[in-house]
């Protein structure tokens, strides 16, 4: 498995041979619960000839920020990626719902993790990450823990969406949640009720004992106010006191939520470890 990733490409465009196929993408369809989702695939040229490592990557609420900066660099290096849109986001059928983000990423990793998939696009069925941006952190870390097989997370900025009513603030999070104007939804309300309904299963210091030995990346912006470091260290913390032989690392960054400003060292934190997690014996 070892040297499958290239970082040297990570900033560099490949050099292009007339005799290799070329790097590419198209439109990704998934159904996830009778509903379609839609996406991106990406794959790098063919002369990555090893099974190639492949990157789920979730967005956040409501879904209008894209990491494609993270995406094409990860494609550069040798990775296969999905960038997908969940249900009720950008043209996906089914309503939005945060428990239906979470029904999503195990849709999309089932699929890609199918003979057909792993075939046609080179993809080892034993490599497959769960990336994800704010809420779509969430939904990666509580898909993981439903999941077997996961061979890294990658939580960017996660948010947690219990955290604001479990600390008696349901304003803070009402105010995020009218952003979702351009979602296709049952409304505010609806997407409220089904947070308060997994109250005591989502808060991410609960997911500990199905992570625990898990590869994973955490990235952090020191001035996210958004993403309050009280969501996540609780986890972190119990994570760094146990002995694992996972690959787990943490990485504050001096930026905001998007943790603009901090993009390359975000793509080179995440394919570090990507390399890292790939060259395990």
């Amino acid at each position: 498995m070892s040297g499958r990733l290239k970082l040297e490409y990570l900033f560099a465009d490949r050099p292009s041979k007339p005799t290799v196929r070329p790097a590419d993408y198209d439109m990704l369809c998934v159904d996830s619960h009778g509903s379609e989702i839609y996406g991106e695939l990406l794959w790098p040229d063919g002369g990555f000839a090893a099974r190639r490592p492949c990157v789920l990557l979730f967005h956040g609420y409501p879904g209008v920020a894209r990491n494609d900066d993270l995406a094409f660099a990860l494609r550069r290096i040798g990775c296969v990626v999905a960038v997908m849109h969940h249900r009720g986001a950008w043209g996906s059928q089914g309503s939005y719902l945060i428990s239906n983000c979470v029904e999503d990423v195990v849709s999309v990793y089932r699929h890609v993790q199918s003979r057909a998939f792993c075939r046609q696009y080179r993809v080892d069925p034993d490599a497959v990450f769960l990336a994800g941006h704010s809420m779509g952190g969430n939904s990666v870390l509580q898909a993981a823990r439903q999941l077997r097989g996961v061979r890294g997370l990658v939580l960017l900025a996660p948010y947690d969406p219990t955290w604001h009513l479990r600390v008696g603030n349901p304003m803070e999070l009402l105010s995020l949640l009218r952003t979702g104007y351009i979602l296709h939804s049952d409304g505010t309300g609806a997407i409220l009720r089904d947070i308060q309904a997994h109250l005591t299963d989502y808060p991410f210091e609960n997911a500990f004992d199905r992570v625990k030995d898990q590869n994973l990346c955490l990235v952090l912006g020191t001035r996210d106010t958004i993403t309050r470091h009280e969501m996540v260290l609780p986890l972190w913390e119990r994570l760094k006191d146990h002995e694992t032989p996972a690959v787990q690392r943490m990485l504050q960054l001096p930026a905001a939520h998007g943790l603009c400003g901090c993009r390359m060292a975000m793509i080179q934190a995440v394919s570090e470890f990507l390399e890292a997690v790939c060259d395990q014996a």
